[in-house]
């Protein structure tokens, strides 16, 4: 009897170390196969910050704006390129009208008009045709040369005649038939109202990968990106990259409905908060008071001009209707009460005091990226563009006195 609860004691705890073991080892299997994929994850992360940053700095080389734009102006004065260039236009064109008019003028034969009862040859040059009293030279000939009479007379006739039948229609219609203007030929550009001015030579690179590109944003120490925009889509780059390719960061991209030609009061730019702290994922960095001080101006290009803009206003909100922290940021063209009113709601929401004056006539620019404390939650740096009479270290100054409400 004692031996068999032995044997029964001994099974049970072996049967209780086999359990522990295997425990023991689900446990050590788990454990590496979450090391192996946070691993991998982590790799990945690395991977892909790397490629986007790469993907970046490529860009960046790509723009050749600002500094870059000053040293090819300075370059290109000296060369005098340009004038040749435009002084053969103006010559070309008229060399192939001044000689195809004497080309004309030794072929007049089948000019010639002779009457039955004059025993001279009349012969008129072509030039003189759209001129009240044409050159005319006469020639005597020995024995009369004559034609028969029906010959001129279909000449003379179809050409007052088109122009009389149509007065019965009143008398704008010879301003209808004056067709001495010739129609505009290969060479004539026509333009729409309103025209969008030449791109600056600084985007060409950019413009050769992707032909939405439509600016480059700078914030020092943070990041050098392109901007794009499809127009009435704030879709497609939320998932594709600067090179169209699918991506899960997106791009900086301005809102579809803004205008650059004729430029909104308020541009948009939008991107990812991403957690590599790429595109817009170091934007929330300005909630830091320190960090707004220092880096308060920041550089945006558009295709048509550089611009420098301060910061005044930078906070969270809702863009989900109804919440109570909602703002409808997609404001674009105000009139000067409509721009008051959305600039004292910008300054009011913000998380910080900024001695920046802002007025009717300045133009905007707000950063928008995801914020995760808020349904449907975006952060929002909102800045003005720095006036012509202004410096940048004279707004930063402004900028630097900046306070918590």
């Amino acid at each position: 009897m004692k031996k068999s609860r032995r044997q029964q004691a001994n099974r049970k705890r072996g049967r209780a170390r086999r359990q522990r073991r295997a425990a023991l080892t689900a446990f050590c299997v788990a454990l590496a196969l979450a090391i192996l994929a946070l691993s991998a994850y982590v790799g990945w992360w690395y991977i892909n910050r790397s490629r986007v940053q790469g993907d970046a700095r490529r860009y960046a080389d790509l723009y050749e704006g600002r500094d870059n734009a000053l040293t090819v102006t300075v370059t290109a004065i000296p060369t005098a390129e340009p004038a040749p260039e435009v002084t053969p236009e103006p010559t070309a064109a008229p060399a192939p009208e001044t000689t195809a008019e004497p080309t004309a003028e030794p072929t007049p034969e089948p000019t010639a008009v002779v009457t039955a009862e004059a025993t001279a040859v009349i012969t008129a040059s072509p030039t003189a045709a759209p001129t009240a009293e044409p050159t005319v030279v006469i020639t005597e000939a020995p024995t009369p040369v004559v034609t028969d009479a029906p010959t001129p007379e279909p000449t003379e006739a179809p050409t007052p005649e088109p122009t009389a039948t149509p007065a019965p229609f009143g008398a704008d219609m010879p301003l209808v038939e004056d067709e001495l203007i010739p129609t505009p030929g290969a060479d004539t550009r026509v333009y729409a109202l309103p025209t969008a001015p030449p791109a600056q030579p600084g985007f060409s690179k950019l413009l050769a990968v992707n032909p939405e590109t439509v600016g480059f944003l700078e914030i020092d120490g943070m990041l050098s990106l392109p901007v794009v925009q499809r127009e009435n889509d704030n879709g497609f780059y939320l998932s594709h990259s600067f090179e169209g390719a699918e991506a899960q960061e997106g791009t900086l991209f301005m809102d579809g409905l803004n205008r650059l030609v004729p430029e909104d009061d308020c541009l948009l730019v939008y991107g990812h908060n991403m957690k590599n702290r790429t595109m817009f994922g170091k934007l929330d960095q300005f909630e830091d008071l320190a960090y707004l001080r220092q880096h308060s101006v920041i550089h945006f290009d558009t295709l048509y001009e550089n611009r420098s803009y301060v910061a005044f206003a930078a906070f969270t909100a809702s863009m989900e209707p109804g919440n109570r922290r909602y703002f409808d940021v997609r404001q674009f063209i105000f009139d000067d009460v409509e721009f008051d009113k959305f600039v004292l709601k910008l300054q009011s929401r913000s998380m910080f005091k900024i001695p920046v004056d802002v007025r009717y006539g300045d133009r905007l620019l707000l950063l928008v990226t995801c914020d995760y404390t808020n349904a449907e939650g975006r952060f929002i740096l909102a800045l003005r563009q720095v006036r012509s009479d202004e410096t940048e270290a004279g707004v930063w100054a402004q900028a630097m006195q900046a306070s918590i409400k």
